[in-house]
C-alpha cells in the first residue's frame, strides 16, 4: 500500500472518530435535555403551585415551554417555586408580570372552582326537566321545589357581575 492511500486511510479514521465524538456528545445532551423536561413535568404534576407558576408564565407568553425554555425550582415546600433559568428568546418575565399573572390564574381558577360546586349542589337537568312537565300537566309542586333549591344554591355561591 502506498503512503498516499495510508494517509487517506488514516484521515478517514479520524473523521470517523471525531463523527463518533460529535454523536456521542450530542446524545449525551439529548438525554440531559430529555431528563430536565421530564423532571420539571413531574415536578408540575405533583406541586399545585408550581403549576399555577406555569400557568402564570404561560398567560404572559403561550409559547414557552417548562424544562426547554425555562426551568422552575421548587425545594420545600414553605418556599415558593422560582425560574432559575430562562433560555427562552423571548424576554423573561418581570416579577411584577408574573404577579399579576399569578392574581389573574387564581381568579380564574377560583372562579371555576366556584362554578363546579355551584353545578354540583343544582339540581339535575334530569329533575328540572321532570318538574318542568309536570308543572304543564298542571302539578306545580315540584316546580316550586326544584325553584327554591335554585334559589338556595344562587344566593349560596352568586355569580359575580364579571362572569354572569
Amino acid at each position: 500500500m502506498d503512503k498516499g492511500a495510508t494517509n487517506i486511510a488514516l484521515l478517514l479514521l479520524i473523521l470517523v472518530c471525531f463523527w463518533i465524538f460529535f454523536l456521542w456528545r450530542n446524545s449525551r445532551k439529548l438525554n440531559s435535555d430529555i431528563k430536565m423536561v421530564a423532571r420539571q413535568h413531574h415536578l408540575i404534576r405533583h406541586d399545585d403551585r408550581v403549576r399555577t407558576l406555569c400557568r402564570a408564565i404561560h398567560l404572559i407568553n403561550p409559547n414557552v415551554s417548562a424544562g426547554t425554555d425555562y426551568v422552575i425550582r421548587h425545594d420545600s415546600p414553605d418556599q415558593d417555586p422560582v425560574i432559575v433559568e430562562w433560555n427562552a428568546d423571548a424576554p423573561r418575565p418581570t416579577d411584577d408580570q408574573i404577579r399579576s399573572a399569578l392574581a389573574e390564574v387564581r381568579d380564574a381558577y377560583h372562579e371555576q372552582e366556584f362554578a363546579d360546586m355551584r353545578r354540583a349542589e343544582y339540581p339535575s337537568v334530569g329533575e328540572q326537566l321532570e318538574a318542568a312537565y309536570e308543572a304543564r300537566q298542571g302539578n306545580s309542586a315540584m316546580q316550586l321545589e326544584v325553584d327554591e333549591k335554585i334559589r338556595l344554591v344562587r344566593e349560596k355561591y352568586p355569580k359575580s357581575d364579571d362572569c354572569a
